[in-house]
């Protein structure tokens, strides 16, 4: 059996490694000279640092890890808020903390009733109630507190804002398990090598990584499907798509006016050297899905050096990335020089006007007939450690449907 993946990011390489584990011949097609996608780690002599939109994830994919040799550690990450004029603030007023646990125990019941929409990993039906813009939903039930915990991780992490990000969208990314591990402080996985070291050991795996091919043409014919790029034309048993093809590229009138209706988050990251010591990972609340403004900053730290990386939304230009460094420095933050900055377009969504209930349902229920299938962030919450449980399942069912008909 013959597959070939678009794309090379984690959804991509992880699908590669598994099916070629597992006997089958794969082709990992990449538009890009370097594969990883939004895993990208720069080192700095012997300093590793994220500059791609993760950094941190759950113990899910711990057992990846392992079987890799891919070196890790848990920490636990210490958060700061600021307001508007850079003065640190508590995340929310004391007298609010038992509000929240109402709240949460309200929350918890009212969840219940829409376990069948939120329960699975990948995206699918879709209850009407959650249709809707996450304040909306959550105003109609009287959960203000909630806004308070939600909203900084929300839109720090390139999820857009709580006014129009739909409430569906968001309790799939942020379950009550997530919201609860927020609210204690859990320790957070991070990889010693950075991301980039774990692309690297799933790419020593793979045989065939082709760099710097785009796709032009996605093709059912007869029972094969056609791969065609500018230099060449080869035909596959199985094709996975793990990012966002331009339009008319694919040809299926339903994947194709998925990738109409896709939008994504312009986000970027800047990587700086600063001399400050003694920062943590702070949120700029005043600026909470706001484009064009840094939402938060974390650090990477080794030997008396600090890199500080900062995310924001917007398109990189000079007046942003000048903006961001200003709100850096008004914390008191020293900056020694701006390394880099980089674009990223993250969290593949319907706007709310486009997403409707049966969407993801229908893209389900093509999936399991057609040879052309969509994997990684298409169809699910684009977390790294929820990516790896959906692109494990993907993978398994292809693996028992080609065993069934050997």
């Amino acid at each position: 059996m013959k597959v070939a993946i678009i794309g090379a990011g984690f959804s991509g390489m992880l699908a590669a490694y598994l099916l070629e584990k597992n006997g089958l011949k794969v082709t990992v097609y990449e538009k890009e000279e370097y594969i990883g996608g939004h895993c990208r780690t720069f080192a700095n002599k012997d300093l590793y640092a994220e500059l791609g939109t993760v950094f941190s994830f759950p113990k899910e994919i711990k057992e990846l890890l392992i079987e890799l040799k891919v070196d890790y550690t848990e920490r636990f990450v210490y958060r700061n808020f600021v307001d508007e004029n850079f003065n640190s603030v508590e995340h929310m007023p004391r007298e609010d903390v038992v509000l929240l646990m109402d709240e949460l125990a309200r929350l918890t019941v009212l969840l219940k009733q829409y376990s069948s929409s939120l329960n699975d990993v990948n995206y699918g039906y879709i209850h009407e109630d959650l249709l809707v813009p996450l304040h909306q939903f959550l105003k109609k039930h009287d959960l203000k507190i909630i806004c308070q915990v939600i909203a900084p991780h929300l839109s720090s992490y390139g999820y857009g804002n709580i006014l129009n990000t739909q409430a569906y969208y968001t309790f799939k990314i942020f379950s009550l398990d997530i919201i609860l591990s927020f609210i204690r402080g859990d320790k957070l996985l991070f990889i010693n090598s950075g991301t980039s070291d774990l692309i690297n050991k799933l790419s020593q795996n793979i045989s065939d990584i082709r760099y710097s091919i785009e796709v032009n043409n996605v093709e059912l014919i007869d029972n094969k499907v056609k791969v065609e790029t500018n230099f060449s034309s080869d035909y596959y048993d199985k094709v996975l798509i793990t990012t966002k093809l331009p339009r008319d590229v694919i040809k299926d009138d339903l994947y194709n006016h998925l990738m109409k209706k896709i939008d994504t988050n312009p986000f970027i990251t800047c990587a700086y050297e600063v001399s400050n010591s003694k920062l943590v990972t702070t949120y700029f609340k005043a600026n909470l899905g706001k484009k064009g403004k840094i939402q938060f900053f974390h650090t990477f730290k080794k030997n008396n050096r600090i890199i500080l990386i900062a995310y924001a939304y917007g398109t990189i230009q000079k007046d942003l990335v000048n903006g961001i460094t200003h709100d850096i420095q008004s914390l008191g933050i020293n900056i020694n020089h701006l390394i880099t900055a980089k674009q990223w377009y993250i969290f593949p969504h319907l706007k709310e006007n486009n997403l409707t209930q049966n969407f993801y349902q229908d893209i389900s229920e093509r999936q399991k007939i057609s040879n052309i299938c969509l994997i990684g962030s298409l169809v699910s919450q684009p977390s790294l450690s929820n990516l790896y449980l959906s692109v494990k399942n993907s993978v398994n069912q292809i693996l028992d449907d080609y065993n069934s008909n050997k």
